[in-house]
């Protein structure tokens, strides 16, 4: 019986936390839209090689700076699985302020780019094909997700 109270209580608490806020407002109260982000999530797994450290290395020397520059992008991260049964999960997160900023264009990015990228038939772009190549052989299988994030329960 304990059993079955605690699950009806704990089915009552996701209910209400899930309840829109309407429920809780006072009588002639205005309900107030909430401020919506996006948080997209790129899961990839990477076994922990050479490979992985090449790939890594085209996440920090192409990925973030062309993140960082991005003005659609609020905050980028790069975590990688730190303890428990799979160390080859790494994430790649980003939080937009509206939906069309997942895509938007960025011209500042591209032009990064295009000034760091060396030139062809040279060693520097002989390791910058190794490190996309070796980014991209792992980004074939990745995950993406994108999640909705209700600005009002964020701490800043």
């Amino acid at each position: 019986m304990r059993r079955c109270t605690a699950l009806a209580a704990l089915i009552a608490a996701a209910a209400l936390s899930l309840a829109p806020a309407t429920l809780f407002a006072q009588e002639g109260e205005e309900e107030e839209a909430p401020d919506i982000n996006y948080i997209t999530v790129t899961k990839i797994r990477m076994p922990a090689t050479q490979d992985r450290q090449k790939a890594m290395e085209w996440v920090d020397k192409v990925m973030a700076p062309g993140a960082k520059l991005n003005p659609n992008v609020l905050w980028y991260r790069v975590a990688t699985h730190n303890w428990g049964s799979n160390s080859k999960d790494v994430l790649i997160m980003a939080e937009y302020d509206e939906w069309a900023d997942i895509e938007g264009d960025c011209p500042a990015c591209d032009a990064w780019f295009e000034e760091n990228q060396p030139e062809e038939g040279t060693p520097e772009r002989e390791e910058w094909d190794a490190m996309a190549q070796a980014f991209f052989d792992y980004f074939s299988g990745h995950r993406d997700e994108i999640y909705a994030t209700n600005i009002n329960r964020a701490k800043n």
